[in-house]
C-alpha cells in the first residue's frame, strides 16, 4: 500500500433485507487512502448489494457510512458522485452515439456563455484527463465505435474527471483480451499510488492476489474475514468464500482407454494449425493448455465445424467430416464457447428457451411442439444442475454467470449430445458455481460422456485426466494426469 493511512470511506454495521431475505447483516468494509481493498465472495454473497448501497442505489436499514470522517447519508447516486465516489459497473453506463468527450463530460460540458457548450474546452479537457491516465485517444471517435477495453478506460476518465476519490471496480477484466486485462491493472495502480481508494471486485484470484493490498470476504451477507492480502494464500482464500477446498477437485479419473470417442490425424487450418493429433477416450476429460494465439480455441472450432480445416477424423469408429456446427450436432458433438453471451445464449429469451432451443426436434410432431413436455424436460433438467432460477420463464441476462453456463449444459444434454467442448468453462464465475460445473462435468463422463476443456487457469487444466499442451499451431506436449503440474506444463506452452 503507498500513500498515507487515512481511511477515506467506512460502512459501519450495514444492514439490508428484500422480502424473505437478509442481504446484509451487520457488515463493517472500510477503505483507506492510497490502497485498493479486493471484494471477494460468491454469487450472491452480498457485493453487488454493498456496493448499490455505497452508490446511492439501496439506502440500508441499518448501520452508517462516513466519509472522510464525517456520517453521510447517500440517499441517490448524485448524492454519491457529489461526495467523490464512482461506480464502474460491468455493464458500462456510456452513451453509444456520442463522443468520447461527450461521455467524459456527460451532465457537466463546460460552457462559453449559459447553455452555450464550449466544444473546444471539452475536448482539451477530455484529453487531458485521459493523458492524465496514461492514454492517447481521438475524443471525436463515437463511443459505439470503441473495443469495450476503451469503453472502459472512458467510464474511469468520466469517474476521475468528477473527482472520485473512491473508484469501485465490479468485475472489471472480465471481458477483456489478456493485453488489456494488464493495460488496466496497471492503471489501477496508477490510480492507486496518485492516492485514490479502490475496491476491486473480481473472481479471478491471481489478479486479487497481484494488485490488492486487503481483502475483505463476504458470504451469505456477512463479512467472513478482513486481511492483508500478503497474510493470504490462494487455498485460504477459497476455503473463506465457499468453506471447501475447491482447486483440488479432479475431473474425469478415467482407469481404462479401451473405448476410443474422437481420433484426429494430420490436421490443419488455412492459418495456423499444424500436424494436430490426438485421440478422446470415452469418460475422458481432456484438457488444453496454451498461451493465447497457441490454437487452443481455433482447434475446437475446426473440429465442431465453426472453422475450415483438413484432417482425416473418426467419431465412434466412423469417418468424421464435418463442413459445420450443425454437422458436429447431428453428430453428438457441442461446443460451449468462450464468450457465453454473445455466442452462446440467447440473453433475451427465458430459461426455458435457452435449454430446449437445439432440441426442438426432440419433442415436436409435424413441427409442432409439444409445450407441456417441453415444461416437464425443462424442469427436470433446471433440477439436475440445480440451476437457481425463479422460474423457467425467467430472462436468461437476470441470471449468474454460473447459472447462464448451466443453461448451456442444459441444452446439451436435452440434445442428447456424447462430446462436450468447454472453452473456458469458468470464466466470470465465482468459485463456489466452478464446483458445481466441475461436479455436470463428471457426472457427465460418468454416464459415458466425453469432455474436452480449454482454460487459461492453470489450476482447472491440471484437474483433467490428460493434458496437450500446444504453442505455434501445434501440439507439443502431451502429458498425464500424474506428471501434471504448473511448471511441467508452463515450460512447453511458452
Amino acid at each position: 500500500m503507498t500513500g498515507s493511512h487515512q481511511v477515506l470511506l467506512e460502512m459501519r454495521g450495514i444492514g439490508k433485507n428484500f422480502p424473505g431475505v437478509k442481504a446484509l447483516s451487520n457488515v463493517d468494509f472500510s477503505i483507506r487512502k492510497g490502497e485498493i481493498v479486493a471484494l471477494c465472495g460468491e454469487n450472491g454473497a452480498g457485493k453487488s448489494t454493498m456496493m448499490k448501497i455505497l452508490s446511492g442505489i439501496y439506502k440500508p436499514d441499518a448501520g452508517e457510512i462516513v466519509f472522510e470522517g464525517e456520517t453521510v447519508h447517500i440517499t441517490k447516486p448524485d448524492v454519491a458522485q457529489k461526495l467523490g465516489i464512482a461506480i464502474i459497473h460491468q455493464e458500462l453506463s456510456l452513451v453509444p452515439e456520442l463522443t468520447v468527450a461527450e461521455n467524459i463530460f456527460i451532465g457537466d460540458y463546460p460552457q462559453k456563455f449559459p447553455s452555450v457548450v464550449d466544444w473546444r474546452k471539452m475536448r482539451k479537457n477530455a484529453e487531458t484527463v485521459l493523458e492524465e491516465m496514461g492514454f492517447k485517444m481521438d475524443v471525436d471517435q463515437r463511443v459505439g465505435d470503441l473495443g469495450i477495453a476503451k469503453q472502459q478506460i472512458v467510464e474511469i476518465a468520466k469517474a476521475l474527471h468528477k473527482k472520485a476519490k473512491v473508484v469501485i471496480l465490479d468485475e472489471p477484466t472480465a471481458p477483456l483480451a489478456n493485453q488489456d486485462v494488464d493495460r488496466l491493472i496497471d492503471l489501477v495502480l496508477k490510480l492507486r499510488n496518485e492516492g485514490l481508494g479502490i475496491v476491486y471486485i473480481s473472481h479471478r484470484l491471481p489478479e486479487v492476489f497481484q494488485i490488492s493490498d486487503r481483502v475483505t470476504v463476504l458470504k451469505d451477507g456477512q463479512v467472513v474475514s478482513t486481511k492483508d492480502t500478503k497474510d493470504l494464500d490462494r487455498d485460504q482464500l477459497i476455503k473463506l468464500m465457499v468453506g471447501r477446498d475447491v482447486l483440488k477437485m479432479r475431473m474425469g479419473s478415467i482407469t481404462n482407454k479401451k473405448s476410443k470417442v474422437l481420433s484426429v490425424n494430420n490436421l490443419y487450418t488455412p492459418k495456423l494449425l499444424n500436424d494436430i493429433n490426438f485421440e478422446l477416450f470415452e469418460g475422458e476429460v481432456l484438457g488444453i493448455a496454451g498461451l493465447v494465439g497457441s490454437g487452443r480455441t481455433e482447434l475446437v472450432r475446426a473440429i465442431f465445424g465453426a472453422d475450415p480445416c483438413t484432417a482425416k477424423m473418426e467419431l465412434f469408429g466412423k469417418p468424421y467430416d464435418v463442413k459445420s456446427p450443425r454437422d458436429a450436432i447431428r453428430h453428438g458433438i457441442a461446443l460451449l464457447p468462450e464468450d457465453r453471451k454473445h455466442q452462446g445464449l440467447v440473453l433475451g429469451m427465458s430459461a426455458l428457451e435457452n435449454m430446449t432451443i437445439s432440441g426442438l426436434d426432440n419433442i415436436s410432431r409435424f413441427g409442432v411442439v409439444n409445450r407441456s413436455k417441453e415444461q416437464v424436460d425443462g424442469n427436470t433438467l433446471v433440477k439436475k444442475l440445480k440451476v437457481r432460477v425463479s422460474g423457467l420463464d425467467q430472462e436468461t441476462r437476470t441470471l449468474s454467470g454460473g447459472n447462464q453456463q448451466k443453461l448451456i449444459i442444459a441444452r446439451w444434454l436435452f440434445k442428447n449430445v456424447k462430446i462436450l467442448i468447454f472453452d473456458e468453462p469458468t470464466r466470470g464465475i465465482d468459485v463456489g458455481a466452478k464446483a458445481e460445473i466441475y461436479n455436470l462435468i463428471n457426472q457427465f463422463v460418468k454416464e459415458g460422456g466425453s469432455v474436452i476443456v480449454i482454460s487459461s487457469e492453470l489450476p482447472e487444466v491440471l484437474m483433467c485426466d490428460r493434458v496437450l499442451v500446444m504453442a505455434g499451431g501445434r501440439i507439443v506436449k502431451e502429458i498425464a494426469h500424474e506428471e501434471c503440474s504448473e511448471e511441467n506444463v508452463i515450460q512447453y506452452m511458452l
